[in-house]
């Protein structure tokens, strides 16, 4: 199976109507059916996360930072001259145990407040729904953004993000703010395939036709085809 990329560059290689023909779609959107098809091929549009750390990682990153790292130091010097070094009946593991305790202490209560924040962001980004406008069977639908599927017709006007790869199919002054890819401050011109007058294939930030994932549209209204998932 093609990768994104692939398929962005096939997009801007072949005619309108063939990429049309490869995903089974048109300008008037994909039908139901072939949404789950398309969706089971591809895959869906979500962004990929990493691996969140282990427990273990967690507990052992709340306790060991610089800080604690010297006061376990000092802890161990202190045992060493009042415990071990020290005359019979005159051993004293007071300080020793009070900085490891301590210590301890602190990790714990950062420990918890990560916890009790990696929750509250968890349940903040579930309640929060980022949509978009999609044409299936020639009607406009607004869909959650990881229900868009290889294939989707997208539209998209000024203040949307742009909800997965794709390429320009229309445009009317349509602009985008992409300094997240290339930290570019000014927004960029894009136009359609059948306006443009050339495509950098080497670099496809730079293609006149494409626009990805997390860019902001400015000015005007496009529609696009999206072909490539969010992440």
């Amino acid at each position: 199976m093609q990768t994104n990329k692939e398929r962005l560059i096939a997009a801007l290689q072949e005619p309108l109507e063939s990429t049309f023909a490869t995903y089974k779609t048109s300008a008037l959107g994909l039908v139901d059916d072939q949404v789950e098809e398309n969706r089971d091929i591809y895959g869906e549009n979500v962004i990929t996360k990493g691996q969140e750390d282990s427990m273990i990682k967690k507990i052992y990153e709340s306790i060991i930072n610089p800080f604690t790292v010297i006061l376990l130091v000092i802890a161990l010097v202190s045992f060493i001259t009042n415990v071990w070094l020290a005359k019979p009946g005159e051993q004293d593991p007071t300080t020793s145990i009070i900085i490891v305790t301590l210590v301890l202490i602190s990790g714990g209560i950062r420990f918890i407040q990560e916890l009790r924040s990696d929750k509250a962001a968890s349940n903040l980004s579930r309640m929060i729904v980022n949509t978009a406008t999609v044409l299936r069977d020639g009607s406009e639908q607004e869909i959650p953004i990881d229900e868009i599927v290889v294939g989707d017709v997208i539209k998209l006007s000024a203040g949307d993000m742009i909800p997965a790869d794709v390429v320009l199919i229309d445009s009317r002054d349509f602009f985008v703010q992409q300094s997240g890819l290339t930290g570019e401050s000014d927004a960029v011109e894009k136009v359609c395939l059948r306006k443009a007058d050339s495509q950098n294939l080497d670099s496809l930030l730079e293609s006149e036709s494409l626009a990805f994932h997390g860019d902001q549209c400015h000015l005007r209204t496009g529609d696009s085809l999206g072909l490539g998932r969010g992440g």
